[in-house]
């Protein structure tokens, strides 16, 4: 092999190492979002769930799911998409929201699990915050923006 071939060969080769390790997993990062939901003005609907649903089938596909976040005890959400609460990667989403109450109890029920958290009960929101197919209200998740973002539910 001549010299020049054997450098294009080594160049070749780095460029291919490069591209596979610098491109990590091919996800397009995370970026800070959440913001508040309130219901009915006042109160904090602890324990819901609030979900952003990639406005494009590609970004779900991409991210690998939907950004999340669950609803404090001060009404704040910090969305997660990749580890716990790193926000969600840049574009437009559709925003519902789902709050149960706790299931009724159930004689067929042979243990019970307490704690906070998204319930199996009746929802207790308007049915129109929790549609995945006509999600109440759309965003933008922008690089270089606050993404914080507020939300009256009743």
């Amino acid at each position: 092999m001549t010299m020049a071939r054997s450098t294009a060969l080594g160049l070749f080769l780095v460029t291919i190492l490069l591209t596979v390790g610098c491109g990590g997993s091919g996800r397009p990062p995370a970026i800070p979002a959440g913001g508040k939901v309130t219901y009915k003005q006042n109160t904090p609907p602890v324990g819901a769930l609030v979900v952003f649903h990639p406005a494009t089938y590609d970004l779900e596909k991409q991210i690998g799911g939907k950004p999340v976040g669950k609803v404090r005890a001060d009404g704040t959400f910090t969305l997660t998409t990749y580890e716990e609460g790193d926000g969600a990667p840049e574009g437009e989403y559709g925003v519902t929201i789902d709050w149960r109450g706790e299931p009724k109890p159930s004689k067929l029920s042979l243990t019970s699990e307490g704690g906070e958290g998204l319930g199996s009960g009746p929802p207790r929101l308007n049915p129109k915050y929790s549609n995945p197919q006509q999600p109440f209200t759309k965003v933008m998740v922008k690089k270089g923006e606050a993404n914080q973002f507020t939300f009256e539910v009743d």
